[in-house]
């Protein structure tokens, strides 16, 4: 699976189909380890993957435009989009718990 970064972080996620964000930093081992299970897993349903520092000045724009970021304490943080909307947040990595959000989709 492609993980692309967020260039655009005022960018509508989830329109085409469900979209998922990952929030964390290049320095941070959970998100490398997460990175690389990712690299290896096909999920059940087609998504889109992205990823944002929120240390950089695009995710700067990002915490501005959403304010529920500064309650972020554990990074990856994750935020699933569906049609521009959140329809799920986690911490942590691990594609078995991606999985769940994905399969709460086609129930």
């Amino acid at each position: 699976m492609l993980v692309e970064v967020l260039t655009q972080p005022a960018e509508a996620l989830g329109f085409d189909q469900p979209a998922v964000l990952i929030l964390g930093r290049p320095t941070c081992d959970d998100c490398i380890a997460f990175y690389a299970e990712l690299a290896e897993w096909t999920p059940s349903v087609p998504v889109d993957v992205f990823t944002l520092d929120l240390t950089t000045e695009a995710g700067a724009s990002f915490k501005h435009a959403h304010p529920w970021t500064a309650h972020i304490d554990y990074i990856p943080f994750n935020v699933l989009y569906v049609k521009g909307e959140v329809v799920g947040q986690w911490t942590g990595g691990g594609v078995d718990r991606f999985q769940v959000h994905l399969s709460a989709l086609e129930d």
